[in-house]
């Protein structure tokens, strides 16, 4: 059977999937569909930060805090992100509350699906999506960021006694790969690998039929990897990444960069007052704010 996809050639066609799964995430279950919630980056413009002797007056021009209250997004269905169980919950809940309490503002969250979100953002009913979107140039065009916070890629996930190298497609042929079922990872591996491929409607199946040692590899972004990880104690392990790293942050509406700008200051003093690593630890067992794999270490 012939090779045609290399191992350059599948880093940068994995890429580009995950652009056009991240383009806008929609109103859906994360393990249901998640094709538009996955993150990756083309273009970063870093955000410029005010020393911290022009916060009030950042403050004073920001009317979307006046009153002392931050009216917020999150998606309802967003697992380990964001979610419903009970209450809501969630890594970007957490990180939402802690940068609330440095800004000294009172939260009012609206838990919705997408479509809704982007309608009340647009509105001025909620004032930005607190769930970290694509810093793809067709969401810049329509959003401003906030500086991200949080890590990610897609990466190979398998069983802890597994010493193979898996650091392309062409390396799965005739392997059990898993992947989540209508996604855009799904489609390409498909149709580099065929019937190899198995298709899941929730990751977390994925992940015990790869801890049973039923599979050889799953495909799935590092993070929510880590999650289930963490969370379930699975004999499992990340292993190569698939693609390079993932840039993602709240957004505001088009133009509102005052208010990026106020919350990336928030974003820094999280990162540098020492609060989001207990945080991140809960969530996935060590600091998401830099990558746990690198594309830059693969073998050349």
């Amino acid at each position: 059977m012939s090779r045609p996809w290399s191992r350059v050639t599948t880093m940068w066609v994995m890429s580009f999937v995950i652009v056009l799964r991240g383009l806008f995430m929609i109103d859906q279950p994360v393990d249901a569909g998640r094709r538009s919630m996955t993150r990756r980056n083309f273009l970063t413009v870093p955000l410029a930060l005010c020393a911290p002797a022009t916060a009030l007056s950042v403050l004073a021009q920001t009317p979307e805090l006046e009153g002392g209250v931050l009216r917020v997004g999150v998606l309802t269905h967003y697992k380990p992100f964001s979610f419903v169980e009970g209450q809501l919950q969630g890594f970007d809940v957490d990180v939402l509350k802690r940068l609330a309490a440095i800004l000294k503002l009172e939260l009012k969250i609206q838990p919705e699906g997408m479509a809704n979100l982007q309608k009340k953002l647009i509105t001025g009913e909620i004032a930005v999506i607190a769930n970290q979107l694509l810093t793809t140039p067709e969401n810049r065009r329509q959003f401003d960021f906030v500086r991200p916070y949080a890590a990610n890629q897609l990466v190979c996930v398998q069983h802890e006694d597994d010493s193979r190298d898996f650091l392309s497609l062409d390396d799965l042929l005739g392997k059990k790969l898993g992947v989540l079922a209508n996604t855009g990872v799904e489609e390409q591996a498909r149709g580099a690998l065929g019937k190899s491929v198995l298709a899941f409607a929730s990751i977390d199946l994925a992940f015990k039929q790869l801890a049973e040692k039923k599979l050889d590899a799953v495909l799935e972004e590092s993070l929510i990897a880590d999650f289930y990880i963490e969370r379930d104690g699975l004999p499992i392990k990340v292993t190569s990444p698939f693609a390079p790293p993932l840039s993602a942050g709240w957004v505001v509406r088009k133009g509102n960069k005052v208010l990026a700008q106020r919350l990336s200051e928030a974003v820094q003093t999280l990162l540098s007052d020492g609060s989001f690593k207990p945080i991140s630890a809960k969530w996935f067992g060590y600091d998401v704010s830099r990558p746990s794999v690198s594309h830059t270490s693969l073998p050349r």
